[in-house]
Formats: structure tokens, sequence, C-alpha cells
């Protein structure tokens, strides 16, 4: 049977995030142009980037919010109107740090609004569509990077947890979100009648850490371990400049490195290198989040991946890391 594979490239700015009603439009408009140039096939894969979701919070923030200079001022005057919301978020938040009790706060919310947005266009493109990630408020109170994978019918059928948090970002390091990890041995394979699929999210892709100095786990002998699948999921969001100089000084104080870019690392240690070191999947689909908005910055190249025996060969790859668009290929399973 043919499946079409669709790395959805996430253009985002100011005007595109202004709203709930624009953003959707946009989300919406992104699918239909990547899945009318897939053409006709038997089965529909479609990834959206990582952090998409997250962005969803400034979609639903009102209008002063967007004046903001950052996107945690902008969130924090988004929470200031609902003070009761950020009570409740103190309380079914694991920690009691503010940063933590706005996002606990605003979550939920985030979360209905992203499922009211992919459940339907899973169903109108008949297709089995990665919801890039968003911020998820667990009921133990924990706050994780997730992503969820609706069926052609619209239903979540699966909710990967990020295991492995970037350093200085996601972890609890100072500045960061201080996010709760996901279970390496629980993440989700789910049973598609192309075969089986899961969700790698950005880092958990890569097959070895940025620095010594954290707790990193590779998925890929994990899901090998487990009978491996057809098809794994990479969405992904790059906070840092593709074409400048790898790794940036806040990383530096960890493993040598070899000279190059961003571009360089990310095909040295991410989903390729993985895929070539472990024979865990088949086809590999990285979906990047790309432009600006507030202080956030994301560059990357959309890419999908094939291995064949110990090859690794780009099926589709984009053009700029700079640009919104997608990259698909129609492959046999």
């Amino acid at each position: 049977m043919n499946v079409a594979l669709v790395a959805v490239q996430l253009e985002i700015d100011p005007a595109v995030l202004a709203s709930g009603d624009r953003y959707r439009a946009h989300l919406d408009d992104a699918a239909a142009c990547a899945i009318e140039e897939a053409g006709k096939a038997d089965h529909r894969f479609v990834v959206f980037p990582e952090i998409a979701g997250h962005l969803a919070l400034l979609a639903l923030a009102p209008p002063q919010a967007h004046r903001a200079k950052s996107l945690g001022t902008a969130l924090a005057a988004a929470a200031v109107r609902r003070p009761l919301e950020v009570l409740r978020g103190v309380a079914s938040s694991r920690t009691l740090a503010p940063k933590h009790a706005v996002l606990a706060a605003l979550a939920p919310d985030a979360e209905r609004y992203w499922r009211s947005v992919f459940g339907p266009l899973a169903r109108r493109h008949d297709a089995y569509v990665v919801a890039g990630s968003h911020l998820r408020l667990s009921p133990a109170g924990d706050l994780t990077n997730a992503s969820m994978l609706f069926a052609p019918d619209g239903r979540c059928v699966a909710m990967t947890d990020k295991v492995n948090l970037v350093p200085g970002m996601e972890d609890a390091a100072p500045g960061g979100l201080g996010l709760a990890r996901g279970t390496a041995s629980e993440l989700p394979i789910v049973d598609a009648p192309f075969g089986r699929v899961c969700t790698l999210i950005c880092y958990d892709g890569f097959s070895e850490p940025h620095t010594s100095l954290e707790r990193f786990v590779p998925l890929g002998p994990e899901l090998a371990a487990r009978g491996g699948v057809v098809i794994a999921a990479n969405p992904s969001a790059n906070p840092w400049s593709w074409d400048e100089p790898w790794p940036p000084k806040q990383l530096a104080g960890g493993l040598e490195r070899a000279p190059g870019t961003r571009a360089d690392q990310w095909s040295r240690e991410g989903l390729r290198s993985s895929l070539a070191g472990t024979a865990f999947a088949r086809f590999g689909v990285t979906a990047h989040l790309v432009g600006h908005v507030l202080d956030l910055h994301f560059d990357g190249c959309s890419e999908i991946l094939e291995r064949t025996g110990g090859d690794i060969r780009v099926l589709a790859r984009a053009r700029q890391h700079e640009s919104g668009g997608h990259v698909v290929a129609v492959v046999s399973c």
C-alpha cells in the first residue's frame, strides 16, 4: 500500500499568532497545501513541528499580551487576567514556582484548543496527524512537552511525553521550564494499517546528548528492543541559528565537538544518525518550526528519511531553513 508522508515546515510570526482563529486558519492552510501536493495515496501520515502547540498559549492570550517583549512576559500578562486559574495552577502543579503556576493555569485551555484544531483536521484529510507538541498538565500535576497523534477518525490515539529535555531550556536548570520527563520504556507505539508508528519529539530523535552534563537516553535502541516501527515522527523546533557555529556558548562545556554549524551537528547527531546506528524504523519524518515571534526564533530544514540496510536515504528535504512550506514523499509500506 502507498503512504503519503508529509512534514509541515510551519512558519510563525506575530500576525499568524494574533488570535486563536488566525492560528487555526494558518494550521489548516498549511495542512491542506501539503496534502494537496502529496496527491492520492492509500494512507496519509502528516507531522507538524514541536512547540507549535506551546504557541497556542500566545494565540489565545488577550491583545495586550501581544505587546510584550518576550513570551514569558506575554503569558504573565495573560495570567494576570485569570487569577482564579493561576491559584488552581498553584494547587495542581507539582512545584510552587510562579512560572509553573502560570503555565499550569493556561496549559489546559491551550490543550483543549489544540485538540479542537487537530481532531477535525485529521478527519477532514482522512490522515494520521502528529500534532507537533504542546505543554501538557498531567493529572499528577506534572508539566510536560507532549505530542498527540490523531487517527483519521479524529480520535487522539497516543500522547507522547518528551523524554530528553534540552539543557537550560526545558529542564530544571536556571532559566529552564522545569518540565517533567517522559519514560523511555513507556513511549507509545501505535498500530496503523500501514505498520507501527511512534513519535520522537525533537531531541528524542538524537543519538547522543548535546553536553556531558545532562541526563540523556538514546531512544533508538529502546524502540528496537520493542520490535521497532515503520515510521518515526520527529516534530522539531530548533531555537539556534541553523547556519552558525555549534555549539553555542551556553552548551560549550560538555563533550568535544567536531567543527561545523548547527545544521552539520543536526545531521551528525540527529534522527539520521539514530537511524544509521540502530535499525528501529524504516522511515523518519522530521518537521521543523521556522520564523520569529517576540523573543523566539526557529530555524531548520524538514526532511523525510528512509533506512535501507545500513544506508540512510533522503527522500525529500526542504530547500530553505528560514521559510515555511512542506516536504512530501509517497512510499510503499
